[in-house]
């Protein structure tokens, strides 16, 4: 039980070094690989999301060798994957990256079928396996016939690895959705530096994507659940974002980003004490970073009317950590400015 913990907890920080990673360094790397090879701009968006899932796998595969290497070794580490995936799928076998990316919108069936390993099964017209057709053809019961085909989704690589992975995809995408639809209204203020525009249509056709990645079954009802709810709505009301970030920390409550954006609906709502709730949730279970803890902590003073405490908070932090450039440069602002805005 212990060893099982420690790798779940190895694994935990090492996709908390893969989202700086994909954070600070990603974006100009890609971009560098894409002038280089001289392949289409348009690849960018779609390549970062390829790149980083397969940094993810790395990440759940070699847990314990990523987060003892030093932070220049992890990131050389990441750069030459990127760049065989790259090579592998744009340039050696160009047709096979539009097949990959053809295939993975048609979604899968519950089940990846091999002749040569999996029994024959029963299919229904849309292409899910018919479970109790498939039982009665066996002569076994309905929960026999599950635990036949968990059994087999282990085999085949659909295990509990695979099932946390694409959840924590999901998570990220629902947390993508709820922080665009709160900066495309304008309804944050955020720290300058560069971004994507926001994009939530976009958003949700990641969200269509990823219904094929969770087959029917007991262990995925929480995923599909959440998909169907926010795929069958037909508009995106003004409540939205904060539902969103809510399914997604139910997803991935490890992750400090769909606390800190559910923190801030929470105060775009004027629910000073569910933003309190999610940032003592966030610093409890997510362990975010220094810079972004004290934001929030001194926003929610700023939310109650206690900017002077605010300002304090701040020039402590500065004075305490002076390398960190963003608290710095945020207590100078709010110093020379007597009235701060709601938001940085």
């Amino acid at each position: 039980m212990t060893q099982r913990l420690d790798a779940v907890t190895a694994r935990d920080h090492a996709l908390i070094y893969l989202e700086q990673f994909c954070t600070r360094i990603m974006p100009g790397m890609v971009y560098r690989i894409l002038t280089w090879k001289g392949l289409p701009k348009a690849y960018y968006q779609e390549l970062r999301a390829e790149l980083r899932q397969e940094l993810a796998v790395d990440c759940l595969e070699n847990a314990p060798q990523v987060i003892v290497q030093p932070r220049t070794v992890r990131h050389s580490r990441w750069m030459r994957i990127a760049e065989r995936y790259v090579y592998q799928h744009l340039i050696k076998f160009p047709r096979r990256h539009r097949q990959l990316a053809e295939w993975s919108d048609r979604g899968a069936l519950c089940i990846v079928q091999e002749p040569s390993t999996l029994p024959p099964v029963q299919a229904m017209r849309n292409g899910r396996m018919n479970l109790m057709g498939t039982a009665a053809q066996r002569g076994v019961n309905l929960r026999g016939m599950r635990r036949q085909v968990d059994f087999w989704a282990h085999r085949l690589g659909r295990g509990d690895e695979h099932h946390a992975f694409w959840r924590m995809r999901l998570a990220e995408a629902l947390t993508g959705l709820g922080a665009d639809l709160l900066r495309d209204r304008n309804q944050v203020l955020l720290l300058p530096r560069p971004r994507t525009m926001p994009d939530p249509k976009r958003r949700l056709q990641r969200l269509r994507r990823l219904v094929g990645r969770f087959s029917v079954c007991p262990a995925t009802r929480l995923e599909r659940s959440v998909l169907r709810h926010w795929l069958r709505q037909r508009g995106l009301d003004w409540h939205a974002p904060r539902r969103l970030l809510q399914s997604a920390v139910a997803l991935a409550p490890f992750q400090h980003a769909p606390w800190l954006w559910l923190f801030e609906a929470c105060l775009v709502e004027g629910d000073a004490a569910g933003a309190a709730q999610a940032l003592r949730e966030c610093r409890r279970r997510a362990a975010p970073t220094l810079t972004a803890s004290t934001l929030a902590r001194a926003r929610l003073l700023e939310a109650r009317g206690r900017m002077g405490r605010a300002r304090a908070l701040l020039r402590r932090a500065a004075a305490r950590w002076p390398r960190d450039r963003t608290l710095a440069r945020v207590s100078h602002q709010l110093d020379q400015s007597q009235s701060a805005q709601p938001g940085w």
